[in-house]
């Protein structure tokens, strides 16, 4: 069994990273004044690493 840090090396959930980073930061620039965006991007950044690391279980090919 991996460690914590291993997670994060798996590919899927290092592209889901880079897109919740994009699609936080497009959400900062775009949203309008007064909108709490920290929040926001912290569950843009989540959810899509989570979305990642769904992806990469799924479509992974097993070792027998």
């Amino acid at each position: 069994m991996g460690t914590l840090l291993d997670l994060f090396i798996v590919p899927g959930a290092a592209i889901g990273l880079a897109l919740g980073v994009i699609l936080a930061m497009l959400f900062h620039w775009l949203a309008p004044a007064g909108t709490d965006t920290g929040s926001a991007a912290a569950w843009f950044i989540g959810v899509s690493w989570a979305l990642g690391m769904m992806w990469s279980a799924i479509y992974s090919e097993r070792r027998k």
